[in-house]
């Protein structure tokens, strides 16, 4: 079977009682199928000598990655091995990557590659990793009381490295992609009043009170708004164009601005320094982190319990949305979850004055603060650990905290 993948033709197929795949070389599928079957051919004869170039490299290369023994034919006696593909050499290709290298989430990876190098060893063979050994990984993660939302990160993080090392042709597949992703128990519900979200913001500190706001009336992703140029910004329009690089979707996206964000944003650009960037800490562009910390104490302060995220500000917009009726196109749209389009998007376009109308229309105050969140207790903490101990009157420990004000 050949199926394309970006701009190349991949090879999937059954050799030594094993499905493996190889990325070609070749322009056409009819080109890469003769590939395939030239290499198959080869694996049962046990020659590769009557290859042509592009076949030859093909098979060599899987032979590699596998870490096979070479047909003959396949190297030149006097070659000189290639390097072991080991764990810190993968990792390393792929911070280097321009895309890793340069993304607001490099140090996250490389925080994720240090638990998945203390579970393998920097010297393990990238060969030997595949979907048994991930998912004894993952397994140990649980077992270890790792968050669902820390496993999620290092699987994005292997997935990240594989995708790499097959843009360089080291490897022809990504394993991680078979295995799923970690659930997450504690689904959070989250709605924040007008009320208490005047409250939570009174209480930030002045550099972060105009950002709390502009992602309290655009729903926009905290990366997002922490990553916002002026050239982004269209007041006059009232729309705030994101480009592809910006969005975790990887896609452009129009937000619209809220006639209460207008003046925020104009006082915001009433001290602009050297960067381009809109927000900034003491003259410094902020990082994601800035702000936890004081968004942490000030809704500790405003008596929320339990502590909502910054993420949750996110949630309360797109309920806000909801109950003001908002078209649901238009709403999802703006959030920018949808990732594929409808019958109904592909035959109509949204244009910037929907927008703008959508948000006019929008309101913001739409009942009490409700904050329900599913709880690890220490109950359930103590059987993961000892399954066999815990009874039914134990079982009953499992509650869902619930603040409503």
């Amino acid at each position: 079977m050949v199926i394309q993948r970006g701009k190349s033709l991949h090879g999937r197929f059954y050799v030594y009682g094993q499905e493996v795949g190889v990325c070609t070389r070749a322009k056409t599928k009819k080109e890469a199928r003769e590939i395939v079957e030239a290499i198959k051919r080869a694996c049962r004869i046990g020659d590769a000598s009557w290859l042509d170039p592009m076949a030859k490299e093909a098979c060599g290369r899987l032979f590699r990655n596998r870490g096979w023994a070479l047909l003959p034919g396949l190297a030149d006696p006097l070659e000189k091995p290639a390097e072991e593909l080991t764990m810190r050499k993968a990792v390393e290709i792929c911070i280097k990557h321009p895309e890793v290298r340069n993304s607001q989430n490099r140090k996250r990876h490389e925080q994720s590659f240090l638990h998945i190098f203390r579970h393998f060893g920097a010297d393990f063979r990238v060969q030997d990793l595949w979907i048994p050994e991930l998912k004894e990984y993952f397994a140990s993660r649980v077992s270890e009381g790792a968050a669902a939302s820390t496993r999620s990160k290092e699987r994005a993080a292997l997935s990240l490295m594989f995708k790499c090392l097959i843009e360089y042709q080291l490897v022809d597949r990504n394993p991680v992609r078979e295995i799923k992703g970690p659930s997450d128990p504690a689904k959070r519900e989250v709605y924040i009043s007008w009320k208490d979200f005047q409250k939570v913001s009174a209480l930030l500190p002045e550099w972060v009170w105009p950002i709390s706001w502009t992602l309290y009336y655009t729903g926009m992703r905290r990366g997002e708004v922490m990553n916002l140029t002026w050239d982004n910004i269209d007041l006059r329009a009232r729309i705030i164009r994101l480009t592809e690089d910006q969005t975790k979707e990887r896609k452009r996206k129009r937000i619209p601005i809220c006639r209460k964000l207008v003046p925020i944003l104009l006082d915001v650009g009433r001290v602009r320094l050297m960067s381009k960037k809109v927000f900034h800490i003491q003259g410094r562009e902020p990082s994601e982190d800035s702000l936890r910390k004081p968004w942490v104490a000030a809704v500790k302060a405003a008596g929320l319990k339990p502590t909502p995220t910054i993420h949750d500000i996110r949630h309360v917009w797109k309920t806000n949305a909801m109950r003001s009726r908002m078209d649901y196109e238009i709403r999802e749209a703006i959030v920018g979850h949808r990732t594929g389009k409808t019958m109904s998007e592909r035959y109509g376009r949204i244009s910037d004055k929907d927008l703008v109308r959508a948000i006019d229309g929008m309101t913001f105050d739409h009942g009490k603060t409700e904050i329900l969140v599913a709880v690890t207790t220490r109950i359930e903490k103590n059987h993961e650990q000892n399954p066999n101990k815990m009874d039914e009157s134990e079982k009953s420990g499992q509650v869902a905290a619930t603040t409503i004000t």
